[in-house]
């Protein structure tokens, strides 16, 4: 499985419309990422990166923070934290150039995962992290107490089976889980969905929605049902162009969320503080923007 080109490229373009702050021509695209060919060579890629772009904002409306024609991309005014463009930092950090890549880049899937969570909850769902560390997302750092806990914050009556669980599970396979409103505690069995979320290689996505499925629902008794499971998958990677047979057989595994996808449930109406470590991550996130590589590094970016 992989993303075509213009997926990377149109990153590039919107980084590059972030970076240089102006209203950046298909003209000026040329120049900026096929010095030396001539427009009629290239013609075509940029027009590409122009539909695709308009189509990210189709998908996420409220939070895809660029205005697009049919021959220009530039860049909104950012104040504050945005979805949409945290995903994009994050998922061009592998372009390289920033000194502190790496580290920035292992804080970004570690706080991808409370920016999901934050999602789910934006758009009104009941949602945790499980994964660890589990003590600064509010829940037990032992794995026993923590699942009894959030069987009772989503008003689940399931009875846990400690002697399911061995000693070095550590999230059962699921990274983020969400129910769309709390049961009302009378018997189990309400919709949960049970996330994992990938910042790898787009090309792992499939194993990673189909490792472990059914682990989560194995532990427990009067609740979580296995039928009651939606499974899925998180990524920052934008799946809109992904061919359509890779996206069929993505549907088969499990619910994906995209990067619009995700911003889209960002978009909800929901009063929902964005957690104090994101919000201090976001920041330096937001500072190395301009140190990205995003003129050449896109080449070897998917």
């Amino acid at each position: 499985m992989f993303l075509p080109d213009t997926v990377t490229l149109c990153d590039a373009v919107e980084l590059a419309a972030i970076n240089l702050g102006k209203n950046l021509s298909d003209v000026d695209i040329a120049k900026q990422f096929f010095p030396g060919q001539e427009m009629a060579e290239v013609e075509a890629d940029i027009h590409d990166v122009f539909e695709l772009a308009k189509a990210r904002k189709a998908a996420c409306p409220s939070m895809y923070p660029f205005d697009v024609t049919d021959r220009s991309i530039s860049s909104q005014i950012v104040r504050a934290f945005n979805t949409y463009i945290f995903l994009l930092l994050g998922r061009s950090l592998d372009f390289g150039g920033p000194a502190t890549a790496d580290t920035l880049l292992r804080r970004f899937r570690k706080y991808f995962e409370d920016v999901v969570r934050w999602a789910f909850r934006k758009s009104g769902l009941v949602a945790e992290v499980l994964s660890i560390p589990r003590a600064p997302r509010g829940l037990s750092t032992e794995l026993v107490p923590a699942l009894r806990e959030i069987a009772t914050r989503f008003v689940e009556p399931a009875i846990l089976r400690e002697d399911r669980l061995m000693p070095h599970d550590n999230d059962l396979d699921v990274d983020v889980l969400a129910i769309p409103l709390k049961g009302n505690g009378d018997r189990g069995g309400w919709p949960t969905f049970q996330i994992q979320c990938a910042t790898g290689e787009i090309k792992d996505l499939e194993s990673k929605i189909s490792e472990g499925a059914l682990n989560f629902g194995t532990v427990w008794e009067k609740g979580f049902f296995p039928g009651c499971r939606v499974r899925g998958a998180a990524t920052p990677d934008d799946l809109i162009i992904l061919n359509d047979v890779y996206w069929h057989r993505l549907g088969q595994a499990g619910w994906i969320l995209d990067r619009t996808r995700i911003a889209y449930l960002a978009g909800g109406r929901q009063n929902v503080r964005l957690p104090q470590p994101v919000r201090e991550y976001w920041q330096e996130l937001w500072a190395a923007r301009s140190e990205i590589s995003w003129q050449t590094g896109w080449q070897g970016g998917t």
